[in-house]
């Protein structure tokens, strides 16, 4: 076999130069907001200048405090492609931020690759990056391969107005909250290790195509509206916790089985929730799955959980405290399988005690009646006198 020519290893070089993928840069937004310097596919609102249609594939897009733009327009029909694709948004500092489809009458999709395992970031103290639709277009956000979402402070926050898609789910981790208003067509699994998930899709369906939505310690998902979660979608309680609906009226929601990996809290509020048999899944035997706001029949259809007649072994059932009665174990009732608590030892042996004291009362109280009915009256006879005594005796 002949050694290749020097010229045949030039070109190979010269063809790898050209296929393999230029490392990933990061840009910072300094866009004004005059002109188009609101547009994020304009290369000199971003320093250093971005290409031709700003961050590019695997870009970092960094919002700090500098350029004047709140608003950021992506304008899906100016002959650059109908999809933008980047490595990760982060809002590092400074005010508010919203990226939206600045197209009129054309949809398109924003794609987050992934920088370093994390797709959407905000490190600021209190402001909140958005993503929405323009007034006009739909704006397709797309997870492609997953990653984190990661919001630092409490009073910080991400918000996703648009569809979120994607097959592998998100993990959110930080202080702060994420709030999904969209239905989404999102996949794979949810994992909230920090902060509040609030699932406020007016109509539904934020994670409603989702496996699983795990809560770890510290963490909460709220049903802000109904029938956030899918049918069949598992919930894995592992130290967080699930916050039904605020209000007065009922609103309700129905998910697949829990699995309770550490002790949890399921927080009814206003929620109905339908969860599904849940009797084959293994609980961690030293956990315990906290109920609060618990309002059961008598407080109208808000503040109630089913899971089914035998949905819950008695040893899980053994497992959940009322915590605003007190009560530890419950059972399910009725045609639906309700969880309601217990009576507990206690509060029914006092029970049957009232019960005792009515009976021995009612009776001393018909004694005394027979007695009156039957005294001697005056002009009665002695010997009749004695017979009722006697018998009395």
């Amino acid at each position: 076999m002949q050694n290749p020519s020097k010229w045949s290893v030039v070109a190979a070089l010269c063809a790898l130069a050209v296929t393999a993928p230029a490392p990933a840069a990061e840009y910072t937004w300094s866009g004004g907001s005059g002109g188009a310097g609101d547009a994020w596919r304009q290369a000199n609102n971003w320093n250093p200048a971005a290409g031709q249609g700003g961050p590019a594939s695997g870009d970092l897009a960094t919002f700090a405090t500098n350029g004047t733009a709140s608003s950021i327009g992506i304008k899906f029909n100016d002959g650059l492609g109908l999809t933008t694709a980047v490595g990760a948004i982060v809002l590092s500092a400074g005010p508010n931020r919203t990226i939206f489809n600045s197209s009129p009458n054309s949809s398109g999709t924003l794609r987050l690759e992934g920088w370093q395992g994390v797709v959407l970031s905000n490190a600021a103290t209190s402001s909140v990056l958005a993503l929405r639709n323009g007034s006009e277009s739909m704006m397709r956000v797309e997870l492609t391969s997953g990653g984190i979402i990661h919001v630092g402070a409490s009073a910080a926050g991400i918000i996703m107005e648009s569809e979120v898609a994607g097959t592998n789910g998100f993990r959110q981790t930080g202080a702060g909250f994420v709030r999904l208003t969209h239905a989404n067509s999102l996949g794979g699994n949810v994992v909230v290790s920090g902060g509040t998930l609030e699932l406020s899709a007016c109509g539904g369906g934020s994670l409603s195509s989702v496996g699983s939505l795990r809560l770890e310690t510290g963490a909460t998902a709220e049903l802000c509206n109904a029938e956030q979660l899918g049918n069949a979608t598992a919930l894995d309680l592992a130290g967080g916790t699930l916050r039904g609906a605020d209000g007065a009226l009922p609103v309700g929601e129905t998910a697949g089985p829990v699995t309770l990996n550490a002790t949890s809290t399921i927080d009814l509020r206003a929620s109905n929730l339908q969860l599904a048999d849940s009797s084959s899944i293994v609980w961690n035997s030293a956990a315990t799955l906290t109920i609060t706001n618990w309002r059961g029949v008598a407080g109208g259809d808000g503040g109630r959980l089913f899971f089914g007649v035998g949905g819950l072994t008695s040893t899980q059932l053994a497992q959940i405290y009322f915590a605003d009665l007190g009560i530890q174990g419950g059972q399910l009732v009725g045609p639906d399988g309700e969880l309601s608590p217990i009576p507990e030892a206690p509060v029914a042996a006092a029970a049957a005690a009232l019960a005792g004291f009515i009976v021995w009362r009612e009776r001393r109280r018909l004694l005394r009646a027979v007695r009156h009915r039957f005294a001697p009256r005056c002009g009665a006879s002695a010997s009749r006198t004695g017979r009722f005594r006697s018998a009395d005796g």
